[in-house]
């Protein structure tokens, strides 16, 4: 079979016609070594491994780690981008330029990247609508801010693999894009935050992450003007507005740790002073060795002294 390549896993992967984009990343981040290859070509069999166009950096091929006899170009090629997807690119675009903003479609990074949109040559946002791995989406952020961009925000029609784990947020109103264009300020977004104070424990005033749901016009705005930052909080990558982020340190003393390409999503409250401990003192009860021994005082009791309190079985009368 020619111009296929097998995946370890039995997929065949027919490189005849243009591919998925989901696989298009996957090919991409895959690591298939000469002694234990994951990929093999369709037409001898022998290991290969995926490469970069030596001219046009955003193209794929499949390289033997032994060519011998077999002559197979296993050329890579990227499915265009469907009308839904450029629909989506565009309304980002029209947004960035309604407020005065350049912005940019399809832009090609020295990373090995080909963003989505590049608003005002440092925001970076990947439109994805096809299922795409935590894996491949954290490499493709990485190669694109090692590039250069200040940050990347991945914007899909549901909940992926890669929420939380990338800046991102979810473009709400879907039937308004796969008919046609949406009409500007008429698209909603799920994913940004901020904090708002709230009463916790011992009357204590703490603050409480609140998701917010906004227009994707205002979300780009947001992002070129850095009033929304992408930060680490418990477990998870957040986009969060800078008043909120100013009120999380204001209560606590904590700073939320930026978010970073292949940072580990753990604990990232970087503590920046030490705070004392404002909780009222729980009071002390002591214990029933300490208490004086009695009797109830009722006739007929006869508890001998060390237990308190009486018990209903004293024989008082």
């Amino acid at each position: 079979m020619k111009s296929v390549i097998i995946h370890a896993d039995g997929r065949h992967i027919n490189l005849a016609a243009a591919i998925s984009p989901a696989i298009y990343e996957e090919l991409e981040i895959t690591r298939s070594p000469r002694i234990n290859p994951v990929l093999r070509c369709g037409g001898c069999n022998g290991g290969i491994y995926i490469r970069h166009g030596s001219t046009r950096k955003d193209e794929l091929f499949g390289a033997h780690h032994d060519a011998g006899n077999c002559a197979e170009t296993l050329a890579i090629r990227k499915a265009a981008m469907s009308d839904e997807h450029k629909r989506m690119a565009e309304y980002h675009v029209a947004a960035a330029r309604a407020e005065g903003l350049s912005a940019d479609m399809e832009v090609t990074t020295s990373g090995r990247t080909r963003v989505d949109v590049v608003v005002d040559g440092r925001i970076g946002i990947e439109v994805q609508r096809s299922a795409l791995t935590v894996r491949a989406a954290v490499d493709r952020t990485a190669r694109s801010m090692t590039a250069g961009l200040e940050s990347i925000a991945w914007c899909g029609l549901m909940r992926a693999q890669w929420t939380g784990k990338v800046p991102g947020y979810q473009w709400l109103d879907v039937d308004r894009v796969l008919r046609e264009m949406p009409q500007p300020r008429s698209v909603r977004s799920r994913g940004l935050a901020t904090f708002r104070a709230e009463r916790g424990f011992y009357g204590r005033w703490i603050p409480k992450l609140e998701p917010l749901t906004v227009l994707v016009d205002d979300a780009v705005i947001r992002m070129a003007e850095g009033s929304i930052k992408a930060v680490i909080f418990g477990k998870h990558v957040w986009l969060i507005r800078t008043d909120g982020l100013a009120l999380y340190e204001e209560m606590t003393g904590r700073r939320l740790a930026p978010y970073s390409p292949g940072h580990s999503v753990a604990r990232t409250l970087a503590p920046s002073a030490v705070q004392a401990c404002n909780r009222p003192p729980i009071p002390v009860v002591p214990a029933i060795k300490d208490v004086p021994s009695m009797a109830c005082g009722r006739p007929g009791c006869r508890n001998s002294p060390g237990i308190f309190p009486c018990s209903d079985s004293c024989g008082a009368t």
